[in-house]
């Protein structure tokens, strides 16, 4: 049963927009880039009304395009869109933070490390390779394993030379090694 289409009032299409923030809410587009249009939900043809609930802003692509197509569920609002959005910002954000806040600790364990093979109580400079080799070590091991690797090391080939990181270097891949095959 086809209904007469009664027209929209300036007023009602207005206040479509502005519910729906002047932007379609099938694609997302807004002005100045299309052209808006008020769409039926429930067609017209297929007995819909003018009741504001039964509008919704689409661009005129988008109108056009579903024509007099019924949806068995409105599509997503810009308002759900944009907390979905704000959600994975929000989940992205705290991904960082954690992220940020472990590189930061194994920073600093990192020189805690590299302090003890040195011999020292701080250091401020140590290489770069071997300052790496500390950080992976300490991806995969706890730091208090790491300081017995030191102890270790130091102890069977004195402090501060290469053959105490590389026996320090062999300590720490077999604890490693250890963990994975335990």
């Amino acid at each position: 049963m086809s209904m007469a289409r009664k027209p929209l009032t300036k007023k009602t299409r207005f206040e479509v927009f502005k519910r729906d923030q002047f932007v379609c809410q099938y694609c997302g587009s807004h002005p100045p880039s299309v052209v808006l249009h008020v769409d039926h939900i429930h067609p017209v043809a297929d007995g819909g009304t003018n009741d504001i609930d039964n509008l919704v802003t689409a661009c005129q692509a988008c109108n056009l395009g579903k024509g007099a197509t019924p949806l068995s569920v409105a599509p997503a609002g810009i308002k759900e869109k944009a907390e979905l959005v704000a959600e994975r910002e929000a989940q992205i954000r705290g991904y960082n933070e954690v992220l940020r806040t472990r590189a930061q600790r194994i920073d600093e364990e990192a020189w805690e490390v590299a302090a003890g093979l040195e011999g020292e109580f701080s250091i401020t400079s140590y290489s770069q390779p071997k300052m790496n080799s500390i950080k992976k070590f300490l991806e995969k091991l706890p730091q208090a394993e790491l300081l017995d690797a030191v102890d270790s090391a130091n102890a069977k080939c004195g402090i501060g030379n290469d053959r105490a990181f590389k026996y320090f270097c062999g300590i720490c891949w077999g604890k490693i090694r250890e963990a994975q095959n335990g």
